[in-house]
């Protein structure tokens, strides 16, 4: 018995020194092929984020092919039980109504997407969040992963870190000093240089020539009409950016009006939020508006006449 329990102790000290890297080995450790493993979030990047609940995807890296898929309550983790082996692991919130996950089988294929699309456009994306570990190995020892420092992290309590952060951007527009504001009915905004999807694993975006589409408010009162809406952008302010807005007027007529965005029109307050202003709108009283019609701080197109209503499912 003693020899067994003096044989134990020497194959737990060896691992501890074998378990120097992240990089894969055979680990001569006594236990079942299930581990259970706790992840914890740490929420420094996304200090604002309070998701309702998370979910924590592992795509291995070694022989086993199924990937694992836990859905958890709240937003500073908790337990899971998965076997010994290495792994990729992706969390993301899945509290976000206006997304849809897909391709969950492939770690480069898995997509969010906005759900609600309609010709060109698509809708809000809300605030969607994302955490990796690069590499995780699971033992019967504990775990060992690869940090975002780029460091490799050893914890015989198999406890795993991991810090979320936004692929979302917030887009705030301001549209002020309309003149002839009394005779708008409705109006929306359309956003170029924004992505409707992104694969969240190699973290590339998609439908990049999509429009993200922002239904205005308006206030005469303040001759002012703004409108706010998500969107993927993996690295804010990354452009470039056309914004079109388009208005029907009281009397049914519809027109739109496209800005190149330059710098001096977006302040990016955040790393992702981004604030845009257009000055001096003048809205056409004509039929048939010209390219001359009001006195903006910028160069654009004229106002266009469009045939279409105002009205998206978007």
């Amino acid at each position: 018995m003693k020899a067994a329990l003096k044989t134990w102790l020497a194959a737990v000290a060896l691992s501890g020194a074998t378990l120097v890297s992240c990089s894969h080995k055979d680990i001569a450790c006594p236990g079942s092929e299930v581990r259970g493993i706790d992840v914890v979030f740490e929420w420094t990047r996304a200090p604002e984020a309070k998701p309702e609940g998370m979910t924590l995807m592992f795509f291995p890296l070694g022989a086993h092919e199924q990937v694992w898929r836990f859905d958890i309550a709240g937003a500073d983790g908790g337990s899971v039980e998965i076997p010994t082996g290495t792994y990729r692991m992706i969390a993301f919130n899945n509290d976000d109504a206006s997304v849809r996950i897909t391709d969950t089988q492939s770690f480069d294929g898995m997509t969010a997407s906005a759900r609600n699309t309609d010709r060109d456009m698509f809708g809000t994306t809300g605030m969607l969040y994302r955490a990796e570990v690069e590499y995780l190995e699971v033992t019967p020892c504990g775990v060992s992963y690869s940090a975002d420092d780029g460091s490799c992290k050893e914890c015989p309590r198999s406890v795993v870190r991991a810090l979320p952060d936004s692929v979302c951007t917030v887009y705030d527009i301001r549209v002020s000093d309309i003149k002839g504001i009394g005779r708008v009915k409705k109006a929306y905004a359309a956003l170029s240089g924004t992505d409707s999807s992104l694969r969240l694993g190699p973290m590339i975006s998609e439908n990049h020539d999509d429009y993200l589409y922002a239904p205005m408010v308006l206030s005469a009162s303040d001759s002012l009409m703004t409108a706010s809406a998500d969107a993927f952008t993996p690295t804010a302010l990354s452009g470039p950016y056309t914004l079109t807005v388009a208005v029907t007027r009281t009397d049914g007529k519809s027109f739109s009006k496209s800005f190149e965005l330059t710098d001096q029109m977006m302040n990016s307050i955040s790393p992702r939020h981004v604030f845009i202003e257009i000055k001096g709108l003048v809205i056409p009283e004509g039929d048939t508006p010209g390219s001359d019609v009001g006195d903006i701080d910028v160069i654009v197109d004229g106002w266009t006449t469009i045939e279409i209503d105002l009205e998206y499912n978007v």
